[in-house]
């Protein structure tokens, strides 16, 4: 329903809670840290488990809400048709700061432009009368990149002139109706309570219980730019003033840096190791993965405060190709959780499918067959570790 990059797998989820099972854990209350469109809080939903989500990127976190929700098809399908109707009297006066317009407007033509600022007035219109925010926000978020000039199937920022957009009303109006058909068609699900919060892993503000399992795939260093991938959608919707306004606060992009000095004097050995490689080739991006596997270990800390006594986290997390060098953020991260109190750690690799067939990027993020200086992650480590 919505494009989301490196979607969680739901078998891992599946996999996760037979193996606390088989070691002795009862789950009743799951958890995900880094949650990105909700895999994990929709899968234990399906299993009548209470989970909550959190993270730092608004758009997923709507995303994750509309997944785990449930709607009255009917209705919601007699709104968007409202909408659609709105759309062709309503004003084309925007409704977002002059700095979102700002960045916006590069990625359309002044009519797509215009017509997505009437779609998005009847949204407004419709929800003062009583339409579901979220519901209509998410159809529009889901055609943001589809009615723009945003090269299709890029996994970075990239301008394509040549690019035949597609209508803003017509795409609307085909995401809420496949919208409708989709709850219309849901089974039922044991009822479970699935919270999901806006904000950073290591200090979000929530009042929170304590859980029994943690799945959860953080992010690699300096990998994916999410605040670059959904500027669109969190422009549009007012859930940011600026495509750098979505970058605070965000573990592993390449803007955060920290002094070296520092944090020689908090990384663990694996840290410290991997910051020295990179530090002769590259000083920048050295401080920017310090800052990273700072990051990490206060996560690890967090995970620890959430779990109950017995408790299960398992990590899904990959090594990055830096510089020519591998980042050994799984290493990394099986030494945090260790320092923090975890044991009885056990790492699998699982490969990624069909990435074999295409092990390299372009620099708009295609993948590709011919050979770049961009590597694609081939496999992924899974981590699980037990407190005791």
């Amino acid at each position: 329903m919505h494009s989301y990059p490196a979607r969680f797998p739901a078998s891992i989820v599946h996999n996760a809670l037979d193996h606390a099972r088989r070691s002795g854990v009862m789950v009743r209350q799951v958890a995900d840290p880094f949650c990105g469109s909700g895999t994990v809080t929709y899968e234990a939903s399906r299993y009548g488990l209470d989970a909550w989500g959190c993270d730092i990127n608004p758009v997923a976190t709507l995303i994750a809400r509309m997944k785990s929700a449930q709607f009255d098809a009917a209705g919601f399908a007699a709104s968007a048709i409202r909408v659609v109707e709105r759309s062709a009297t309503a004003s084309d006066a925007l409704t977002v700061s002059s700095n979102a317009a700002r960045d916006l407007s590069r990625w359309y033509t002044d009519e797509q432009f215009s017509a997505l600022a009437r779609l998005r007035n009847a949204i407004r219109a419709e929800v003062d009368e009583g339409g579901d925010s979220d519901a209509l926000d998410f159809a529009f978020s889901a055609i943001t990149k589809s009615a723009s000039q945003w090269r299709s199937r890029s996994t970075k920022p990239a301008y394509d002139p040549e690019k035949k957009p597609t209508s803003a009303v017509a795409a609307f109006s085909t995401r809420c109706n496949a919208m409708a058909k989709a709850w219309s068609s849901r089974d039922p699900r044991p009822s479970a309570d699935i919270r999901t919060f806006t904000g950073c892993a290591i200090n979000f503000s929530e009042d929170v219980p304590a859980v029994d399992l943690i799945i959860t795939s953080p992010p690699y260093a300096t990998s994916y730019e999410y605040a670059d991938l959904h500027q669109l959608s969190a422009l549009w919707l007012g859930l940011a003033d600026s495509r750098q306004d979505l970058r605070r606060g965000v573990i592993g992009t390449a803007c955060r840096r920290v002094n070296l000095s520092i944090a020689m004097r908090e990384l663990n050995p694996v840290g410290i190791r991997i910051v020295f490689s990179l530090f002769n080739r590259d000083r920048a991006l050295a401080e920017a993965v310090a800052a990273y596997l700072l990051d990490m270990q206060r996560v690890a800390a967090r995970c620890r405060q959430l779990l109950r006594p017995g408790g299960i986290a398992v990590f899904v997390i990959g090594n990055a190709q830096l510089r020519g060098m591998q980042v050994d953020n799984a290493g990394h991260l099986a030494r945090s959780l260790l320092e923090t109190g975890f044991d009885g750690l056990k790492i699998v690799r699982r490969n990624l499918a069909n990435k074999s067939n295409t092990p390299y990027r372009t620099p708009t993020g295609r993948l590709s067959a011919l050979p770049t200086p961009t590597t694609v992650y081939g496999e992924e480590h899974i981590i699980m570790a037990q407190l005791s």
